[in-house]
């Protein structure tokens, strides 16, 4: 059976009202999609090519969202992820793949260490 198709804005309204998304073809007739539909689709399972997305940032409101706290990043309930690309050799690579090593583990205790380690300099160089 064929899924009948539907305008994404009929999607919408339907998953406003408490209705479901199941059995349609979305067409979005190459239209630019508000974030804020995009979120309500993404959460019914309904992937919006991201050329079509429209990010209109002065009309977003974010007051719903919680200011984020120093007690926050303590308790871990928030962290900070940093992105880096790594260029390695590929005897590197090898060993990383043969030791199974979890860079992102070994590359957080590195930088706890480094952290450290530079604070405590600090810290002796200065008495």
């Amino acid at each position: 059976m064929k899924n009948k198709e539907i305008y994404w804005k009929d999607v919408v309204k339907i998953l406003k009202e408490g209705g479901d998304s199941k059995n349609f073809d979305i067409n979005f007739n190459n239209e630019k999609v508000e974030f804020k539909d995009v979120a309500l689709l993404n959460k019914n399972g309904i992937r919006v090519p991201e050329e079509l997305i429209f990010y209109d940032d002065d009309n977003i409101d974010y007051s719903d969202d919680p200011d984020i706290t120093d007690e926050d990043l303590k308790t871990g309930k928030i962290s900070w992820n940093v992105a880096a690309s790594l260029p390695l050799d590929a005897e590197i690579k090898e060993w990383i793949k043969k030791e199974k090593i979890d860079v992102d583990k070994l590359l957080t205790q590195l930088m706890k260490n480094f952290y450290e380690t530079v604070k405590n300099v600090q810290k002796n160089a200065a008495l």
